[in-house]
């Protein structure tokens, strides 16, 4: 078992700091990253808008005739015609409408008879018939 030879081995070393320094390994050579500044409208998705939305849901002003909270509330009411509660609004309308013209009614009512109470007065109150009253 005496026939060991020796065999030399030899390596070549790199500095791992230097070598990252030096050799991209990001493959960011073939996948050009994009531009974080720039947004392009003709790429946003409604997923993006719903992101976007939710982001600045709190910085979007209440109020206001463009760019508002009111304004999105108005433009997708005008879009899909909604009207909350248009059946109960229109039953009480109608019901409002029914009022008025009873209403009408009794006051006309009211006025014939107040008509017709200032007439009997008129006749109890008349010389004429004071007369026929103290000759009976």
């Amino acid at each position: 078992m005496e026939n060991l030879k020796s065999v030399k081995i030899s390596r070549q070393v790199f500095d791992k700091d230097k070598f990252n320094e030096t050799v991209d390994t990001s493959f960011s050579q073939l996948i050009p990253l994009p531009d974080p500044s720039f947004f392009d409208v003709n790429l946003a998705t409604q997923e993006d808008f719903w992101i976007l939305y939710n982001k600045f849901f709190l910085l979007i002003p209440k109020e206001g005739i463009v760019n508002s909270h009111t304004y999105l509330i108005e433009e997708s009411t005008e879009y899909i015609n909604y009207a909350p509660n248009q059946a109960e609004i229109q039953a009480l309308l109608e019901e409002i409408a029914e009022l008025r013209e009873e209403n009408l009614g009794i006051y006309q009512d009211l006025a014939n008879q107040a008509t017709e109470f200032a007439k009997i007065k008129e006749l109890q109150d008349s010389p004429a018939n004071t007369d026929s009253l103290t000759e009976g």
